[in-house]
């Protein structure tokens, strides 16, 4: 596993062989303060917290429903991921940044888990959301500490799944979203996690827009790692 610390910005007196990246609105701030960090982390994990709980309902009226025990899982896991971040350098905390990082959190609650049918064995798609979470808990622990919610500068990490792509946990949320709607499809359902990537992408953007305008080592791996979130396809 490798991992990057920023580096400085080459001085004007040194040519930068870098691409240069446009700075984007306000969504820079510099780093925040120890109450605004910790506010902002105790709204993640009351966020978070109540996306476990909501699956925790489902998943204890039909402990048959393994897909729902995964998602439990991997969610609980990343409620300690957030309680043990180390404090972001740089952050996107703009309203629209906010907003759409509490649809990914709480969009858990918009399924409808009971009046689905499935399209695949429930094993199959447990099996498929198995290699989601799989992937997604390697990310996780690659990333460590340097995990946040909101589009934020800690350190630039380049080792394991995200040699493969820019956004990997993005991923393995996809895989395991996928394997879930297979088991558990209604139109409702779909609509939900339709949406839903819609507004990864948007997070996706926003996350680069941060790194790569505070980071030159992240510019460096994005000539490297071509792909964002889906190989050879984004």
């Amino acid at each position: 596993m490798r991992r990057l610390r920023s580096s400085r910005q080459p001085s004007s007196s040194t040519p930068s062989l870098l691409p240069e990246e446009p700075t984007r609105e306000a969504v820079l701030p510099s780093t925040t303060s120890l109450p605004t960090e910790w506010t902002l982390r105790i709204f993640a994990l009351l966020a978070y917290g109540f996306a476990v709980r909501n699956l925790g309902t489902v998943w204890w009226a039909d402990c048959s429903r393994v897909t729902a025990l995964l998602l439990l899982l991997t969610e609980g896991f990343t409620l300690i991921l957030i309680l043990l971040a180390r404090p972001a350098r740089y952050r996107d905390a703009t309203w629209a940044s906010v907003l759409l990082n509490m649809y990914a959190a709480l969009s858990y609650v918009l399924f409808d888990p009971r009046t689905t049918i499935q399209l695949v064995p429930e094993f199959a798609g447990a099996a498929l959301q198995v290699c989601g979470t799989l992937w997604q808990f390697a990310a996780k622990v690659v990333i460590g500490r340097s995990f946040g919610v909101l589009p934020a500068l800690r350190s630039v990490v380049v080792g394991g799944p995200y040699r493969v792509v820019r956004h990997p946990i993005y991923l393995g949320y996809l895989v395991g979203h996928v394997a879930f709607l297979l088991v558990n499809f209604s139109p409702r359902n779909l609509i939900v996690l339709s949406f839903l990537y819609g507004v990864q992408v948007l997070r996706v953007k926003r996350e680069e827009a941060i790194l790569s305008t505070n980071s030159a080592d992240y510019r460096l791996y994005r000539q490297r790692v071509r792909w964002r979130l889906i190989p050879f396809v984004y």
